[in-house]
Parts: C-alpha cells; sequence; structure tokens
C-alpha cells in the first residue's frame, strides 16, 4: 500500500494537486469505476471533470456522483452540468444543520484501487488553486491493509455508496428546479455573487492600516474555467501543468523489450521541415536495433500478432489491415497514460516497398501527436515494451 500527500495551493506550482492527480488517473486502464463524494461542486470544476470522464471512457464502466448543497455552495448551473453528463449523479440534503462536508475520490478496478481523501470539493479552485491537503492511498485489491481501509470508508457510508440513502435526490432538470425554488439551490449569478472572495486593495478606514503580504497563486488550467473557454484533452492538460508524473514500472521484470528504434527522426515525430515535406502523421516500424528480423513481416507477425486485425472497409484501402493498440505513452520521463492507438499492416507482396525490404507496418500517432511532435526529441530512441503478465499491455517510452 501507498500513501502520498496531495498538498496545493501553499505555493505556486502545486503540481501533486488533486486536481493534476486525478487528469492522470482518469487516464489510467486498470481502473473501470469511479465514484465522487464532494461537499460542493462548481460549474467550473464539473466542465473540467467532463473532459477527464470523456478521456476515460474506454475504461470507466461506472462513474458515480454525489454532491452536497448546503450553504448555497453549489449553484444552479453546476447542478446542471453535472446532469449533463450522463452519469449516475446524486445531491444529498438535509434539513437539519450538521452540513454535509466529505471529499472522497474513489478509484476502483479489478486488480488496483486507489482513495484520494481530503479537503478538496469539486471546484476548479478546490482542484488546484485553494490551499488544500489529501491523503492519496493506492493499493492493490489484495492488500488486506487497504481491503480493511476501503470497507470502513464504504461501511460509514454505506447509504450513499449503495444510493439508498432517503436524503439522496437523484439529479434530474425536474430536481434541481425542485431545490432553486425552495431557495437552497443559488441561481449562478447569486451563487457568484455570494463566493467572490473581496480581493481589493483600498486600505481599511481605521487609523492603523492592515499589512497583508501578496503571495503567489496557482494557474488554473483553461478547462477548469468553464465551457466557453477552451477545450483541451487530458494530455495537454497534463503537458500544460507539467505534472510531476514521473515514471516507473511496477513490475519491471514482467516488461519484454520488444522493439527499440534508431534516432527518432523529424518525419518519424511528425515535424518535417522541408518545404517538400509533409507530415505523415505516423511511424514505420522499421528494423531499428533489432537482429536478424525481417522487418516486412516482424511486426505484424511476431510484435502485434495478438491483436485483433481486420481488413480495411475504405475503398481503395481494402488491402490493409489494421489493429487497435492499447499503449501506454512515457516521454521524457513523464507518464501521460493509455492511448487507443492504431497499427496498420500492409500485407501485399508484390509492391517495390516489399522488394526493397522495408518495413510494411506503421503505428499512426493520433491523439499524441502534439506530445510527439517535439524538436527536442529529434535523434532521441523509442523503446517499446509488453507486459507479459497482461494480454496486449503495451509501453512506449521515449528518451
Amino acid at each position: 500500500m501507498k500513501i502520498t500527500f496531495l498538498g496545493q495551493g501553499f505555493e505556486s506550482e502545486s503540481k501533486k494537486s488533486v486536481g493534476n492527480t486525478i487528469i492522470k488517473l482518469f487516464k489510467e486502464n486498470k481502473f473501470s469505476s469511479f465514484t465522487g463524494i464532494s461537499a460542493f461542486a462548481s460549474e467550473a470544476g464539473v466542465v473540467g471533470l467532463s473532459e477527464c470522464i470523456a478521456s476515460g471512457a474506454e475504461f470507466y464502466k461506472t462513474l458515480n456522483l454525489i454532491v452536497g448543497i448546503d450553504q448555497e455552495g453549489t449553484s444552479k448551473k453546476a447542478l446542471k452540468e453535472i446532469n449533463d453528463l450522463g452519469i449516475n449523479s446524486y445531491i444529498f440534503y438535509q434539513k437539519e444543520s450538521p452540513i454535509f462536508h466529505p471529499k472522497i475520490y474513489l478509484f476502483e478496478g479489478e486488480s488496483d484501487t486507489t482513495i484520494i481523501v481530503g479537503s478538496s470539493n469539486l471546484t476548479a479552485r478546490g482542484f488546484f488553486g485553494n490551499v488544500e491537503s489529501s491523503l492519496m492511498v493506492e493499493f492493490k485489491n489484495d492488500n488486506a491493509e487497504g481491503i480493511k481501509l476501503l470497507k470502513e470508508i464504504k461501511d460509514y457510508y454505506s447509504t450513499l455508496f449503495d444510493f439508498t440513502d432517503p436524503n439522496l435526490f437523484k439529479i434530474s432538470p425536474e430536481v434541481i428546479n425542485q431545490f432553486v425554488s425552495e431557495g437552497i439551490v443559488p441561481t449562478k449569478k447569486v451563487w457568484k455573487k455570494k463566493h467572490k472572495k473581496n480581493t481589493s486593495n483600498k486600505k481599511p478606514k481605521e487609523e492603523n492600516d492592515l499589512e497583508i503580504p501578496k503571495r503567489p497563486t496557482v494557474k488554473i488550467p483553461s478547462n477548469f474555467k468553464g465551457r466557453y473557454k477552451s477545450n483541451k484533452t487530458v494530455s495537454k492538460l497534463i503537458t500544460e501543468l507539467e505534472i510531476d508524473n514521473k515514471f516507473e514500472f511496477e513490475n519491471e521484470e514482467n516488461n519484454q523489450v520488444l522493439w527499440q528504434s534508431g534516432g527518432l527522426t523529424e518525419r518519424d515525430l511528425n515535424i518535417p521541415k522541408g518545404a517538400n515535406t509533409n507530415p505523415t502523421g505516423s511511424m514505420l516500424f522499421k528494423k531499428g536495433t533489432l537482429k536478424g528480423i525481417d522487418q516486412r513481416h516482424h511486426f505484424r507477425d511476431a510484435v502485434f500478432q495478438t491483436l485483433d486485425w481486420k481488413f480495411d472497409t475504405t475503398a481503395g484501402k481494402t488491402h490493409l489491415e489494421r489493429a487497435i493498440a492499447q499503449i501506454r505513452f512515457v516521454i521524457k520521463g513523464i507518464d501521460y497514460g493509455i492511448f487507443p492507438i492504431t497499427i496498420t499492416h500492409n500485407p501485399r507482396t508484390d509492391t517495390a516497398s516489399y522488394r526493397q525490404k522495408n518495413s510494411m507496418t506503421q503505428l499512426s500517432w493520433g491523439e499524441t501527436k502534439n506530445l510527439i511532435a517535439q524538436d527536442e526529441l529529434i535523434g532521441k530512441t523509442a523503446t517499446l515494451y509488453k507486459d507479459v503478465t497482461v494480454a496486449d499491455a503495451f509501453t512506449l517510452i521515449i528518451e
């Protein structure tokens, strides 16, 4: 079991903020379920979370969210954004005086579990800018201490985790409007007015001025500033925020080197500079450092043999075989997560390329174009690994 402190807002970088961490976790294919419980939610926080959810749509089969609405902490607009996510979502509300104040973000998979518990609400500032502290607990699902901790959390909040609590209200346009009409949930305008922090530079009227030193603040990524600001992918967010995400294999002995390139070229990296050279969006699997192989067949018949290969149905391309490989990209030590990468093989033996013994297999960079199109990667080496204990689990490391 691994326990990590997530601090943010107390200094200007906060690379271990809850927001940065959640962005990374949503790219992990080892999780299939997410449950978030937050005292408050903001429009910007939910919009940013929607990008994370979209990035993990292929892996996450269960998405749950419970938010509180006490003290007008969650606006009507935030609830509407939650409803638009199309996930299993609820409001928790009780009339009694105790306010609903937990913040729990739970990621569960077949073999792994990660829990974040702390002070960060599902808001842009709660995820990035506020001074917050949380603990992240990571463990394998056969770890006794981890199992015990998860059971204690789920037992204590049992009626939240099984959604049977009488004070849970399934989020819908009708339910949102009812809480607004009751004066419990504020409109966006009222919410913004109430939650605007006084940052005025006007001096107090008192005789003795209160001197408050200026302090650097944390940059909030554009995705977490509202729907109409920007639409970056989670991978771009990781780059933009320079998330400290140093990669290490969990079990290095399980990862076998399948291929290693020579020095990467501008064309390989989708950044050709010649006037007559266009970006191809792909890279051929050339022999690289491998010895004694026939690069025309090796990658289709050995490296990627177990993928689900199908012939293209597009006119003029029906001779091409294509398959999708789930590949983790690690560039300069930073783990950017797993991407669905198209591998294409040309099985024809009557072409000039085949006669010249060139490679007939290539990968399409797809979503990772912006990650690999960097001048500083020219001449670097790409190494492809496969975890021999997991079906079709590939890692591409460029360094």
